[in-house]
């Protein structure tokens, strides 16, 4: 038997097979959150609702496979920095002097960090009486973001404008943004400065110029 081919189709079936659209016992965005990161133990009760709810599963998925690129990065970052550690001591060693180096401009820095909204249904506004049904959040960190936006299948190339908005609906951050096709993908990249904010749970608004905007719950850490 192939286990890691059972394994994929019963993450695919908990993906699919069970729909929550109005979220029936799913736990808060910051629980779920930290039952993905192990952070607060899962019981036996939510560990079935979270497989057995697509959108919470969903979002578990995300917070792992983020927290997988997270370390990634890590890795990548530590191997970078013994590989710069072993060549300045071979040119120290060879040249025999010394020559100070400028001190590393680290608020410059910025941490890759990508949100995919194509699994996502977008809201188009709110019907009168009735509201739509809450998405899965997203995850950021609070840090200088170089961040890759990966638009939901339709969308249009071209100039969008986003806003940061906190619980309030008050707006923390504007950007103006250009999507572009990169690999049957339309993809945006923008810098964002999140360090200053406070965490928890905002609202991210975009839309392409003259059309209406499209709002995703997003969650910062």
């Amino acid at each position: 038997m192939d286990i890691d081919r059972v394994r994929k189709e019963l993450q695919e079936s908990a993906l699919r097979d069970f729909p929550n659209p109005e979220r029936v016992g799913c736990p808060d965005a910051e629980t779920l959150a930290g039952m993905s990161r192990r952070i607060i133990q899962m019981t036996q009760d939510q560990l079935h609702h979270v497989t057995h709810c697509s959108p919470c599963f969903q979002t578990f998925l995300a917070i792992r496979q983020e927290m997988r690129q997270r370390r990634v990065v890590r890795i990548r970052i530590a191997a970078a920095a013994c590989v710069a550690a072993i060549v300045l001591g071979a040119v120290i060693y060879w040249t025999g002097v010394l020559r100070p180096t400028p001190p590393v401009q680290i608020a410059g820095a910025t941490t890759p960090a990508t949100l995919d909204l194509r699994p996502l249904t977008e809201n188009r506004g709110v019907e009168q009486g009735r509201t739509n049904p809450p998405k899965p959040p997203l995850i950021l960190p609070r840090k200088h973001l170089r961040l890759t936006l990966y638009f939901p299948v339709g969308a249009d190339e071209g100039q969008y404008a986003m806003q940061l908005l906190d619980g309030q609906l008050r707006t923390l951050l504007k950007e103006h943004l250009t999507a572009t096709l990169q690999d049957h993908v339309v993809t945006a990249v923008a810098e964002l400065d999140l360090s200053s904010l406070s965490p928890g749970l905002h609202t991210l608004a975009i839309r392409k110029n003259g059309d209406e905007w499209r709002t995703y719950s997003v969650v910062l850490q």
